[in-house]
């Protein structure tokens, strides 16, 4: 066994130096960061975890508070944020919208010295092979409870400009902290998120999440966000640094375990969802109709037969992983 966790571990060092690796695409990211940080004029201040502030342990009493962030009054369109809302983007265009907007977010941050790490859906797309998920609809990040204040006093309804030259993409959002963060405990339910990095274009959102220590006598070292997503610091700290869609970005300490607490331990196993497959060869989640050997005919008795499609695309012509690219995929299950 110990033999074996030393293999994995020269595994993981091979891996990560080998992803660590210049390329062209990544000295333009740079130049880009370089350029958005002489214009945003960011200073370094980085923030760690702190014990619960004064207001972490204060009970949410009197009348309910009113809900701040809203959503067009649209069915399906609970991942806009109403106030830049102007329609539905199509998929392509939604993936484009999330991409840069975690990019640019994670620029920012980085810019200003503000410590964020990725969460729920978007830190099992981190897991899977570092992309958003296909299918995700809007991005999670969180924050520490002294970050949070520190953006709330700083940094709130700024709001920022970023350009990807390699792309010839041009983009605003807007930082906009919820006024009732303070109360750090799920009361009447309607205040959840504590901010959101909002794309002014289309209306779609990171949400952005702070965890507090909110029951410190009772469950010291637990922290926790407005929604009940309970953490040990120690599964949170040291923050790993990794790469998210090109951008250096950081996720927890035990993020196997954070996912596996979320997810089950499904979310490492489950190859089809949402009308997506996941494809070892290809490392990338792609849509069904595009994989499927087989398209499924009903007849007019009611049965469904299964006719075999002549496509180069399909799941008999993807090549096997190979023995190496299994053992690195192992290597996320330790």
């Amino acid at each position: 066994m110990w033999l074996m966790r030393c293999f994995l571990g020269i595994l993981i060092a091979t891996q990560v130096s080998s992803s660590a690796a210049a390329s062209p695409r990544k000295v333009e990211l740079q130049k880009n960061l370089e350029r958005n940080k002489a214009r945003t004029g960011g200073k370094a201040q980085p923030i760690a975890w702190k014990p619960a502030s004064k207001f972490a342990d204060n009970a949410i009493t009197g009348p309910k508070e009113p809900k701040y962030f809203h959503e067009p009054g649209v069915a399906a369109a609970g991942h806009y944020d109403q106030r830049f809302f102007s329609g539905f983007v199509n998929d392509r265009e939604r993936h484009e919208s999330l991409r840069h907007l975690i990019r640019s977010w994670l620029q920012w941050s980085q810019m200003q010295g503000v410590e964020t790490w990725l969460a729920h859906g978007t830190l099992l797309g981190w897991w899977w092979n570092s992309r958003i998920l296909p299918w995700d609809t809007d991005l999670d990040v969180q924050i520490s409870e002294a970050t949070l204040k520190y953006l709330a006093e700083n940094f709130n309804m700024t709001k920022w400009s970023y350009d990807f030259d390699e792309e010839n993409f041009h983009g605003t959002y807007l930082l906009d902290i919820n006024p009732y963060w303070t109360n750090r405990r799920r009361g009447h339910s309607s205040n959840l998120i504590d901010g959101r990095w909002v794309d002014r274009n289309t209306g779609l959102f990171i949400d952005i999440t702070g965890l507090s220590e909110t029951h410190r006598a009772q469950r010291p070292g637990v922290i926790s966000c407005k929604n009940n997503h309970r953490y040990n610091v120690k599964e949170i700290y040291p923050l790993r640094d990794v790469l998210f869609e090109g951008f250096k970005a950081y996720v927890p300490y035990a993020y196997d375990i954070v996912l596996v607490k979320e997810y089950r331990s499904k979310a490492f196993t489950l190859t089809e969802y949402e009308k997506h497959q996941w494809q070892p060869a290809l490392k990338s989640w792609v849509q069904k109709n595009s994989t499927q050997p087989y398209t499924q005919f009903t007849l007019k008795n009611g049965k469904t037969i299964k006719i075999k499609r002549e496509d180069p695309r399909g799941l008999e012509a993807v090549p096997q992983p190979s023995f190496m690219e299994n053992i690195s995929r192992l290597v996320h299950y330790w």
